[in-house]
């Protein structure tokens, strides 16, 4: 089963992650050789296939997906947008290698985000005539700027896809370490239904607070908050399910169907709970407060359900 959920699954993901980024690459290469409306649109419309693919890995925080520094790098969030502002006002050429000395709060997935989506920074990506920029030399700055931030991306993504190879060796070391691999999956699931619990928190913190919410909500300019949140829960629900080979919920089937029954049902009413929300969740929060909080209490009960049912059917 452990062997089966890396060559099955994990590996399905860094595909995944690889795929999507070089789409992004190649839509933003086209972006920068010919701006026009309709090329950015469809820039925009790459990250966030890549940023589902990326935030559905991040379930996975083990073997090759740490050992790349890929999420650290390439997927740190919160970005600084006084420091992407910097990038963008010195004179300095924006290359690849510009872009490896920046620190990771002004590089990676979400200060791309912020250069595609951010009112000003995508006008200015275009001619003028399409987008009301602020220049050719601006705009030619932003787009080169957003075109090495997204090689850079690709460039992690294919780390962790050579790392992996075709997944048996990483595998073969996954399974042979068994309990403590199924501990691993189990605390990281946990940790990552608390991640998601915590963007629902950090956005009824800020309106608390009277703080800006590009600083509080993951996926603010690209208006993805949901489907980040969406992706993270898909990522795990993947990893109890496994493949071909089975996953967890084998695993605690084996010990007692009725709790996988229990954790397999809670997933699900996730899942729909939080696609109830129907838009972002610091939208929702004034739009749909309902919807808002009965997919942060989806999500408080399945983490519960798995630290209660789940571990003791495991230790069972």
């Amino acid at each position: 089963m452990l062997s089966g959920l890396v060559t099955e699954v994990v590996l399905g993901m860094a595909r995944e992650m690889r795929a999507e980024s070089k789409a992004l690459h190649a839509e933003l290469r086209a972006l920068s050789s010919g701006p026009s409306v309709e090329r950015q649109r469809a820039a925009q419309a790459a990250f966030k296939r890549t940023i589902w693919a990326w935030k559905q890995a991040y379930a996975f925080r083990s073997g090759p997906f740490v050992s790349s520094d890929a999420f650290q790098h390439a997927a740190f969030w919160p970005t600084r947008a006084t420091l992407i502002d910097g990038v963008l006002s010195d004179r300095e050429p924006i290359d690849e290698q510009r872009v490896v000395q920046l620190g990771v709060d002004a590089r990676g997935l979400y200060a791309l985000e912020y250069l595609l989506f951010d009112d000003r920074k995508a006008r200015a990506m275009l001619p003028s005539g399409d987008g009301d920029g602020d220049g050719a030399d601006d705009g030619e700055r932003v787009r080169a700027y957003a075109l090495e931030l997204s090689a850079n991306i690709l460039g992690y993504a294919e780390r962790i896809r050579r790392l992996l190879g075709d997944g048996r060796a990483y595998a073969a070391s996954f399974a042979q370490a068994g309990k403590s691999s199924v501990d691993t999956l189990v605390s990281q699931t946990l940790d990552t239904l608390a991640v998601v619990s915590g963007k629902f928190a950090r956005v009824e913190r800020a309106r608390s607070e009277n703080r800006p919410l590009p600083f509080a909500v993951e996926g603010y300019f690209s208006k993805s908050s949901l489907e980040i949140v969406l992706a993270i829960v898909a990522g795990a629900q993947k990893l109890y399910l496994g493949g071909g080979s089975g996953g967890l919920s084998e695993l605690v089937a084996s010990a007692s169907k009725r709790i996988d029954d229990h954790v397999c049902a809670a997933f699900r009413e996730t899942e729909r709970q939080l696609r109830a929300v129907g838009m972002p969740i610091e939208a929702a929060l004034d739009a749909q407060p309902s919807r808002f909080h009965s997919a942060a209490v989806a999500v408080t009960e399945l983490r519960h359900v798995i630290e209660v049912e789940l571990v003791s059917a495991l230790s069972s």
